[in-house]
């Protein structure tokens, strides 16, 4: 399978699972953002990587827990949603993507915010 249709279905993964998991989040974790930072598809198709941030990110593991219970329905979802593009709808594995939190914390280090380890 070519890298440009990978790339598409990523690209339509990732939108239609971050819609799902804002209506879920409503509900279910009020208070809670969950954005879907990237979504890596296996070249046969059957596995989906969805790397999600958590905010706020005080108990992330509870929250992917709760997400992970309800990969059965996610995926059922899904399927609704692109059974028309895709003849068979990927496994969903859900994985925190700590990419932001390296981010902040770098950024604290930069505004001298932490203290300097050199020292």
């Amino acid at each position: 399978m070519n890298q440009l249709r990978i790339k598409r279905i990523e690209s339509l993964l990732k939108e239609d699972i971050s819609e799902m998991l804002r209506q879920w989040a409503k509900g279910n974790t009020p208070g809670v953002l969950l954005s879907v930072s990237s979504v890596r598809v296996t070249p046969d198709l059957s596995i989906a990587r969805v790397n999600m941030s958590i905010f706020p990110t005080d108990d992330k593991m509870t929250i992917l827990e709760k997400v992970k219970e309800q990969t059965a329905y996610f995926r059922g979802e899904l399927g609704d949603k692109v059974r028309h593009q895709l003849r068979k709808i990927p496994e969903v594995i859900f994985y925190i993507d700590e990419g932001y939190q390296h981010m902040e914390e770098i950024e604290k280090c930069l505004r001298g915010e932490v203290d300097n380890p050199i020292r």
